[in-house]
């Protein structure tokens, strides 16, 4: 069933990326606008904090994966997990700071890597079932 997953074209990836990056900043600057008008500014630029922290995360992700793709599957799991331990680390270590911190502007943050990640997961599916997948 998840064959097809495995055979999604490069192309059709780094157009979805591209979407869903375009996307996180339209709607950064949409939630900081929205939250600004209605009294909240702290949130909306934890919003954008949220998506613009998601983004390089993702950015990570592609250039890690990037650097390992021809070495063996066996031994790039090591350096593969523990660099997505890192940005886990790092994502969340920003996350909390912002939380004690400035509260409104973390809980937007928070909102922010939600949104973002709802963008991506919208962004893969549709390139996934826009080009068909291959059986």
């Amino acid at each position: 069933m998840l064959e097809g997953f495995v055979d999604l074209a490069a192309g059709r990836l780094a157009r979805a990326l591209r979407r869903t990056r375009v996307s996180a900043l339209v709607l950064g600057v949409i939630g900081l606008v929205v939250a600004s008008v209605l009294g909240y500014p702290w949130v909306g630029l934890g919003i954008t904090l949220g998506l613009l922290l998601a983004a390089i995360n993702t950015r990570w992700v592609d250039t890690t994966v990037s650097r390992l793709k021809n070495v063996d599957a066996k031994a790039a799991r090591r350096p593969l997990a523990a660099r997505t331990l890192g940005r886990l680390a790092v994502t969340t270590a920003a996350v909390f700071a912002l939380l004690f911190l400035a509260t409104p502007m973390g809980f937007g943050a928070l909102g922010g890597l939600v949104l973002y990640q709802a963008v991506f997961l919208s962004s893969m599916l549709s390139a996934v079932f826009r080009g068909g997948v291959p059986s």
